[in-house]
């Protein structure tokens, strides 16, 4: 089994994809990175969380190599902007994004994305998440944490996966986005 570094979320409970991100480095690089260099890393500004973009380019620089599968359509968002969100999100998830997240100034980072890093625009499927633990990749995933508190309502949340025993997953999880609070499960030693 992997034993990936755990590093729970930040005080504030916005940092928890810098706290995978965290785990990612430490794991794959063997560098300690701090809060402040993270968010330089990522773009992340006080009260927003980061849209993943930049910091994808800045671990594939590092020299890792990016699998990414989302639905998201980052040339039609390049050229349509938040006509493109408005058509793709309910309201509610819109909104969201828009006020807690940095999605609007995302759109400098589109070009090289597309070209530097292995994106497929699909959803991905438990198959994938499989396929990519059996290349001995560590999964990065967003999710509602809103849903998996059984709430009702949009908060994004990001865990990392680190390995699977049978049918279960082992999950990284930072924890506490924006305050939501929830289980972290460290990963097993």
């Amino acid at each position: 089994m992997k034993r990936v570094p755990y590093y729970p979320n930040h005080e504030d409970n916005k940092h928890c994809m810098l706290a995978s991100y965290r785990m990612i480095i430490s794991y794959l690089l063997r560098k300690e990175l701090t809060w402040e260099q993270l968010e330089e890393l990522t773009g992340f500004e006080d009260g927003r969380v980061a849209w993943t973009l930049k910091g994808i380019l800045e671990l594939h620089k590092m020299g890792l190599d990016i699998k990414m599968i989302e639905p998201f359509d980052y040339k039609r968002y390049s050229t349509k902007g938040v006509d493109y969100l408005k058509n793709l999100w309910p309201k509610e998830i819109y909104n969201w994004y828009i006020d807690n997240s940095n999605i609007l100034d995302i759109k400098k980072y589109i070009p090289e994305f597309l070209q530097s890093i292995n994106f497929e625009k699909r959803f991905a499927s438990q198959k994938d998440i499989d396929d990519m633990l059996d290349e001995g990749r560590l999964v990065f995933v967003t999710l509602n944490s809103r849903l998996l508190n059984n709430k009702e309502g949009y908060v994004s949340h990001a865990v990392l996966i680190v390995d699977r025993e049978e049918n279960k997953y082992i999950v990284n999880d930072p924890g506490g986005p924006l305050g939501m609070g929830g289980g972290v499960k460290k990963n097993k030693k």
